[in-house]
């Protein structure tokens, strides 16, 4: 406990959230907010789930066994890693918030793509050309699509 009054454990936690950032990037998570999927931890709560194992005692350094940071880094590493493969990170399903872009299928751009459209009220609010626009933006998604069929077909606006 002694060694921990000298250790500067803001630097420390800087340290190793950089080592906790580049750790993601070996695994393919980029991103300043990135989070496992399934276990929604970020790169800073796992920097500072290592520092509160230390600073509780959960984690101890003896320096004839080498670097404080080494042993912290290496917790870090070894928790990503078992949080990337724990059952729940598998199974998750991720989807972009970001519009896809059209592909070869012909999908028509939206109102707002197109330069100098007009929208036209009206037509937006019929509730036909609205069903049609919702199965057309549903086209990929057949889980979803029979979700919504359901809602429309019982009329249901909340559930």
């Amino acid at each position: 406990m002694a060694e921990q009054q000298n250790v500067d454990l803001g630097e420390l936690a800087l340290r190793l959230t950089a080592f906790a950032r580049r750790t993601f990037a070996d695994f393919g998570l980029r991103g300043h907010d990135t989070a496992v999927a399934g276990v929604g931890l970020s790169i800073e709560d796992f920097a500072w789930n290592v520092l509160e194992e230390y600073v509780g005692g959960k984690l101890e350094h003896e320096a004839s066994r080498g670097d404080l940071f080494s042993l912290l880094a290496t917790a870090l590493r070894n928790d990503i890693i078992d949080s990337l493969r724990r059952a729940a990170h598998l199974h998750e399903e991720i989807r972009s918030s970001l519009r896809r872009a059209h592909d070869s299928t012909g999908d028509p751009p939206s109102l707002d793509e197109l330069p100098g459209t007009t929208i036209d009220v009206p037509a937006l609010l019929d509730e036909e050309n609205y069903r049609k626009r919702l199965w057309a933006s549903l086209a990929g998604e057949p889980e979803l699509a029979e979700v919504v069929r359901v809602i429309l077909d019982l009329n249901l606006p909340r559930l």
